[in-house]
C-alpha cells in the first residue's frame, strides 16, 4: 500500500517537507491499531523506531545522519482535511482489484440454531458469504456435540489454513481453537468477553495505553523522538504477540 500511497494526490504544495505516501501509511497504520483521533495518529508515529522510518521513506532531520523524523498533529490535519476523498476511493478500489487473491481471505466461523432444536455452524468466506466447511451441533458450550466442540472437528479436517485468518465470537475465543488455526499455517481474530476474564484484562489494559504496545521503541529513540515533535512516548517496550486464550 505504501507504493500506492506514495502515487496519491498531495492536496499541499508541491515542496511539502512530508511526502504524502509516509503520511497516508502512518495513518493506516495508526487507524490499524486502533488509533481514531489525529493527535493519537501523531503519537503513533513517534512510536516507530529508525529504520521503519526510514523504510517508510522519511525524511532526514537537518544537521544528522540517520535521525528521520515523522510528521507532526499539523501535517495529518492538512492531509486529512484538504485531501480529495473520491479521488483517493478511486486509487484505492484500482489496488484492491489488482490485489485480488493474493490478499489473506477472511473466514467467518459462527454457529445458529434452527428452531431451538439443531445448530449448525458455518466456516464461510466473508466476502460473499460462500460457506467453506459446516458442522452440526446441538447446544452452545458443555455436552459432547456443544457448537465449541463441534468447531474443533471442523478445525482438525480442515486442510492448511495459510494466508487465511479465522474470525469467532468470544465463544469460541479457547485456547485449542487458536492454537489448531495456527498449526495450520492460518491467523485468528476472536471477541474477548467475560469467559476469558484474565485475557479481558490484560486486553483492556493495553487498550487504555496511549499508544501502541506493539511497537518497541529505544530509549535513546523515544528521546530524540520527544525532543523533535514534543509528544509522549511509552516508557518501556512491550512483547509483540499477544497470550493465547486460557483453556
Amino acid at each position: 500500500m505504501l507504493e500506492v500511497f506514495w502515487k496519491a494526490p498531495d492536496p499541499r504544495k508541491k515542496n511539502a517537507h512530508y511526502p504524502v505516501g509516509p503520511v497516508l501509511t502512518l495513518i493506516a497504520m495508526a487507524l490499524l491499531a486502533g488509533r481514531r483521533e489525529i493527535a493519537e495518529i501523531a503519537r503513533f508515529a513517534t512510536t516507530l523506531t529508525q529504520p521503519q522510518r526510514r523504510r517508510l521513506g522519511l525524511p532526514l532531520k537537518k544537521g544528522t545522519r540517520g535521525f528521520h523524523q515523522v510528521p507532526g498533529y499539523s501535517v495529518f490535519y492538512q492531509v486529512l482535511t484538504r485531501m480529495d476523498p473520491e479521488a483517493f476511493a478511486v486509487r484505492l478500489t484500482d489496488w484492491l482489484q489488482a490485489q485480488s487473491g493474493t490478499l489473506p481471505q477472511a473466514l467467518a466461523m459462527d454457529g445458529k440454531m434452527i428452531r431451538h432444536h439443531i445448530g449448525l455452524l458455518t466456516l464461510a468466506q466473508q466476502e460473499d458469504g460462500a460457506p467453506q466447511a459446516v458442522a452440526v451441533y446441538d447446544q452452545k458450550q458443555g455436552t459432547p456435540r456443544c457448537e465449541q466442540s463441534a468447531a474443533v472437528a471442523l478445525l482438525e479436517k480442515l486442510p492448511a489454513l495459510d494466508g487465511k485468518i479465522i474470525t469467532g465470537d468470544p465463544l469460541h475465543c479457547q485456547r485449542r481453537q487458536a492454537r489448531l488455526i495456527v498449526e495450520k499455517g492460518g491467523d485468528y481474530l476472536f471477541g474477548i468477553k467475560g469467559n476469558q476474564p484474565r485475557l479481558l484484562q490484560e486486553a483492556q489494559a493495553l487498550d487504555a495505553l496511549p499508544d501502541t504496545p506493539f511497537l518497541p521503541t529505544t530509549k535513546s529513540v523515544m528521546a530524540e523522538s520527544k525532543s523533535a515533535n514534543s509528544m509522549p512516548s511509552p516508557s518501556s517496550p512491550w512483547p509483540s504477540t499477544s497470550p493465547l486464550p486460557a483453556p
